[in-house]
């Protein structure tokens, strides 16, 4: 379409205007297309960003006070329909990419407060549904079957119709009015009345609390959501904080010369993406609008970037040669504790048994530790039967030479268990290694025992009130052996 076919057509949807309003009008529209066609837009791009003709003009009329219901008679019903639903799915995107995430939100919980209340409009027609089976009911006959199916349509026809056309005209005047006007060009002697009766409503609103129903609801569905949204923002700093240290550690890796360019990109992206989550989270927390073109741009290309550095990081760690115990370079130094066997003794904890046939009357534990970065002191204790094997250090300070070897290693493709905490071993002859075991899982059984019986009468001393006598008896009942309640009913 030309500018002057434009010119033509909203002169002729126009035409209840006076002629000078027309000329006017026709003339600020000319100035926007040749403005836009001075920015670089063809005379067609220009004359498309204004939308639908007739929504166009009958909007203009409307900023006129006037209210023009008829349609143009050049469309069809179909082609009309099309249009309608074409300009108004544009004012749609338009109101959502008008406003900041925060409000979305708002707008998105208000849409579904509408629709609730809507749903239960249904009520009456259930009502009447019920009174139209009642009435059909009488005449038993297929005839009267067939007439309540009717009936039944026709009321969920005229629900589902009502339904629709009152979502559309609630949206419409709570959500799309004041975004096209804010946004459609209008004459100026027009458009500087329409401000000042807007800043009347303004004053007029502001002075107005907003208390309605589906306001109050959606607010507080707002502040509960962006409470929650705070502690998982909090969880993504704590992210970006740990990534951010993992990016100095890899650049530091890369000045020393261990290269993997793969693994350092997927850090360097993963830590992005927690960037980009923080400023999408902050901005709906501190109701700041989010540049939506950038933040796909941003997230689409991340995730890209992100798979290929993963590919390349799976081949990466692919070359390397894992070996579970630490260098041989490392000295290791040994500490050795006997003490003699008792047939009741047990192991707290869990410990690495060697057998020694020859250890039938003792037990030994072996201690091995790296005395260029620790030295300790054996700790065993035993207590009623029980045996606990511990160790306190003596010193301990961090040797540069692990770092330098973990480097050394990185660039030759090798990564060695650099645990460097003490190990104990524990000799004895077969059957000694045996009784230890025994011993221990018959007492982990008499602790169970214990433990029940002592919940037991915990029951019991609760459901009687804390009565003294049965408090006494309890406690006198759990001093007794397991071997002493096989008697007892």
């Amino acid at each position: 379409m030309t500018k002057e076919e434009f010119a033509k057509k909203l002169r002729e949807r126009l035409d209840l205007l006076e002629e000078k309003e027309i000329d006017d009008i026709i003339e600020e529209y000319l100035g926007y297309i040749e403005e836009k066609i001075g920015n670089g837009a063809t005379e067609e791009e220009a004359i498309k960003d204004f939308g639908d003709i007739d929504e166009l003009a009958r909007e203009l009329l409307k900023a006129y006070k006037i209210n023009v219901k008829h349609q143009p008679k050049e469309k069809n019903i179909l082609s009309t329909i099309a249009d309608t639903f074409i300009l108004w799915m544009d004012r749609f995107v338009k109101v959502f990419s008008n406003k900041s995430s925060s409000e979305v939100l708002k707008l998105i919980i208000e849409m579904g407060i509408i629709l609730l209340i809507i749903s239960l409009c249904k009520i009456p027609f259930y009502i009447l549904e019920e009174i139209g089976y009642d009435m059909f009911n009488i005449f038993q006959s297929q005839f009267a079957r067939g007439l309540f199916k009717i009936w039944k349509f026709l009321l969920e026809l005229i629900y589902l119709v009502s339904a629709v056309v009152l979502f559309a005209k609630i949206f419409e005047k709570r959500y799309l009015n004041h975004e096209v006007e804010k946004t459609l060009p209008l004459p100026k002697k027009r458009k500087e009345t329409i401000e000042k009766e807007t800043k009347i409503e303004k004053v007029i609103t502001e002075k107005t609390p907003k208390n309605g129903l589906i306001d109050l609801l959606s607010s507080l569905c707002i502040w509960f959501i962006k409470f929650i949204a705070f502690w998982i923002l909090f969880g993504i700093g704590c992210y970006i904080l740990g990534l951010a240290i993992c990016v100095g550690i890899c650049v530091y890796f890369l000045i020393r010369g261990v290269v993997f360019y793969g693994i350092y990109l997927a850090i360097f992206m993963l830590l992005v993406l927690g960037i980009l989550a923080f400023i999408v989270l902050f901005n709906f927390i501190a109701n700041k609008k989010n540049n939506l073109n950038f933040l796909l741009i941003a997230f689409l290309s991340s995730f890209i970037i992100l798979g290929i550095s993963f590919s390349a990081a799976s081949l990466e760690i692919t070359e390397f040669e894992w070996i579970n115990e630490t260098p041989d370079s490392y000295q290791k130094e040994t500490i050795t504790e006997l003490i003699p066997m008792k047939d009741d003794y047990y192991i707290d904890h869990f410990v690495n048994f060697v057998v020694d046939e020859s250890l039938e009357k003792e037990i030994k534990f072996e201690y091995i530790y790296f005395p260029e970065h620790y030295k300790i002191k054996p700790n065993i204790k035993i207590s009623n039967n029980s045996i606990y094997v511990n160790y306190s250090f003596m010193n301990h300070s961090w040797n540069v030479r692990i770092l330098e070897d973990i480097i050394d290693n990185l660039k030759n493709h090798k990564l060695y268990n650099y645990d460097l905490s003490p190990r104990i071993t524990v000799y004895t002859s077969s059957a000694n290694i045996e009784r230890l075991k025994e011993n221990r899982r018959l007492s982990y059984d008499q602790k169970k025992y214990q433990n029940n019986r002592y919940r037991f009468c915990q029951e019991i001393i609760y459901e009687e009130e804390k009565d003294s006598e049965l408090y006494h008896y309890c406690h006198k009942f759990l001093e007794l052996p397991e071997e002493a309640l096989e008697d007892l009913d």
